[in-house]
């Protein structure tokens, strides 16, 4: 599978930010306050990472004692590891894509919202605030997202018949 492409990334983060300025141009000057992300946003923002690191975590264990199998000198038994499902691991890979974009969009959203808001002649510190908590997490999950991607990686294939990897 591919890995995330930043190109489309990039997009989505360009459209949304546009998206976050005119909205809030749009709301301000026709008399309404400007868009604030509730707390929700940033605990939520938060559980998904967490939830998308603890999911990748038997993938890591998998890999983790491959690599220790193959740095085994020669003549060292070690038992190989059970295999992780391969659909499990492809869910969590799709998971962490669509967390990619998804925190690309919010982090484009909070960037356009916290611009317009920093443009404007009185800054509401009650409104950026929440705003800056909801983008800080939303780059944590771009982060985490990358990091689980990177787990889901396969190594490079040694073929069938390695002797390290006999059974």
């Amino acid at each position: 599978m591919k890995p995330i492409n930043w190109i489309s990334l990039l997009l989505w983060f360009v459209l949304s930010l546009a998206a976050g300025f005119a909205y809030s141009y749009w709301a301000v000057g026709n008399g309404y306050s400007a868009p604030a992300s509730g707390i929700s946003l940033s605990i939520s923002l938060a559980c998904v990472s967490a939830i998308l690191l603890f999911l990748a975590l038997p993938i890591y264990r998998y890999k983790r004692a491959l690599k220790k199998i193959l740095e085994a000198k020669a003549g060292t038994s070690i038992p190989r590891p059970s295999p992780v499902d391969p659909f499990y691991a492809v869910k969590v890979l799709l998971l962490a894509k669509a967390a990619a974009i998804t925190s690309s969009l919010f982090i484009g959203w909070h960037l356009g919202v916290i611009g317009f808001l920093l443009t404007t002649p009185v800054i509401a510190s009650e409104v950026i605030r929440p705003n800056l908590a909801a983008l800080a997490t939303a780059v944590i999950l771009l982060v985490v997202s990358y990091i689980v991607q990177g787990i889901c990686k396969l190594p490079n294939d040694t073929g069938p018949n390695d002797e390290r990897l006999a059974a």
